[in-house]
């Protein structure tokens, strides 16, 4: 898990909706819907990838966001859903038993696409599976914008994913979810995270919209209605009453509990923000779905602590300059004091007491300026510790958590080992570093043979070697 902050971008044809939670999932930070340029996304695809990135530029500056990671939201139109059932397998094997099987009800080759899938049901012989696919084009063309536009995404979602998790992700009852929004219908049978089937309809009427969830209902005959959720700033009266005529049951909103909006906004905004109520998830997760691929993941999480990195070096930088500026000019002012003592024609006694002063003075000005070069020189760069601990990273580690205090020199580390054998080999491979104390590894670290969450600690003796001994 990425366990961070970020914004959700939802695309449609002629809407963009940006959004940012507060950390503890509760309330709106900050939003915005905007416009987009007619023919800019024709069909869910991307036609004009620059321009697309310079009104999410815009969208940033006119809203004041600071927060550079980006979950993105795609067209439902633009992807293709299937449940499938797969016989109980090694996790390390399942992946390849569900692509080969998807390639038999994708509409493109496999390797024209982009798939991701997730195990919804655990049953006694065998996994319900939920993949979600898109081409890899229109895809490619939607992170690429998101990136001109100085972004890190580390995520891509659709919104049949988001409704259905507004419905409880613990529920077990099958239910009816009907989203009206900007000229668009997205209708969803879904029963917990399995989706069963998805449609989209456009600028159609309250009854073709009730007529094709019938049709649907009727098409996946193990699936019967148990509740009706519906949302949107165009669902009214007329919505509600035609879906009581024709299937008898209670009809909810949609509606999570977050403050900082009214409840029509809510209703505008209900995709995005269900994306925020989850952190965002590593596509290699078999129990979520993330449409990134793994290696641009890593890329934007490399190139966001890059910056990150960069940041924190100018902060240090600028305060040691600051320091060692504000001692010269203070050197240079005692200077200039006792060279105006040295041509005053007063000789008395109390001239000798001024000169002794100001020279007292310059020396706590000295060795107040040879303790600033003092810290400098053992001062370590983060990016020296980073370097170490990636020189020693296994192909098998992914490490998601970096906590390093610098002032003592204690590194904490946490992510998901490939296997027990890649932690093992992580270990050694810091142990063999001189620059690296002893590492500390949890025994629940080694529970599990594969796909393992780990922690480990250790000590970089650059700093620790260098902290004085307390008297």
């Amino acid at each position: 898990m990425f366990n961070q902050t970020f914004v959700s971008l939802y695309f449609l044809s002629n809407k963009l909706s940006v959004i940012q939670l507060d950390s503890k999932k509760k309330k709106v930070q900050k939003y915005a819907s905007l416009d987009l340029p007619q023919g800019l996304i024709k069909g869910g695809v991307v036609d004009d990838k620059l321009a697309l990135a310079n009104i999410l530029k815009g969208a940033w500056s006119k809203i004041h966001l600071k927060e550079k990671t980006a979950g993105i939201i795609l067209p439902e139109f633009s992807t293709f859903t299937k449940m499938l059932t797969i016989p109980k397998l090694q996790l390390s094997e399942l992946d390849e038993a569900v692509r080969w099987q998807a390639q038999e009800y994708l509409p493109s080759p496999l390797t024209e696409m982009i798939m991701d899938w997730k195990i919804v049901n655990n049953k006694d012989k065998e996994y319900e599976i939920l993949i979600v696919a898109i081409d890899k084009k229109t895809l490619f063309d939607y992170v690429e914008a998101v990136e001109k536009a100085d972004l890190f995404p580390l995520a891509v979602v659709i919104p049949s994913l988001c409704l259905s998790r507004l419905t409880s992700s613990d529920n077990k009852e099958n239910c009816l979810i009907i989203y009206k929004n900007y000229g668009e219908s997205i209708i969803i049978l879904a029963q917990g995270d399995k989706i069963f089937g998805t449609s989209v309809l456009r600028n159609q009427d309250v009854k073709s919209v009730v007529a094709t969830a019938v049709k649907m209902i009727s098409h996946y005959k193990e699936f019967n209605a148990d509740k009706v959720f519906i949302g949107g700033t165009e669902t009214d009266e007329t919505l509600q009453r035609e879906l009581q005529k024709i299937i008898n049951k209670e009809i909810s909103f949609l509606k999570p509990k977050i403050s900082g909006l009214s409840d029509t906004q809510l209703q505008e905004y209900l995709i995005p923000i269900s994306m925020q109520l989850k952190d965002l998830s590593e596509p290699s997760d078999p129990f979520t779905i993330n449409l990134l691929p793994n290696l641009l993941v890593e890329k934007y999480k490399k190139a966001r602590l890059k910056l990150q990195i960069w940041s924190l070096t100018l902060t240090v930088t600028l305060f040691v300059w600051i320091s060692f500026l504000i001692t010269l000019g203070a050197y240079l002012l005692m200077v200039q004091q006792v060279s105006d003592l040295k041509d005053s024609k007063t000789r008395g006694g109390s001239l000798m007491v001024e000169r002794q002063e100001a020279i007292k003075d310059v020396k706590y000005i000295n060795e107040f300026a040879e303790k600033i070069l003092k810290i400098k020189k053992i001062t370590t760069p983060p990016q020296k510790v980073l370097n170490d601990i990636n020189g020693a990273k296994p192909a098998g580690i992914t490490i998601s958590i970096y906590k390093l205090d610098l002032d003592i020199g204690k590194i904490d580390l946490g992510g998901v080992a490939a296997t027990r054998a890649d932690l093992l080999q992580f270990k050694d491979n810091l142990e063999t570093n001189p620059n690296v104390g002893s590492v500390i590894i949890p025994i629940s670290s080694f529970e599990s043979e594969v796909n393992q969450e780990f922690k480990l600690s250790f000590d970089f003796l650059p700093i620790t070697e260098n902290i004085p001994a307390k008297k």
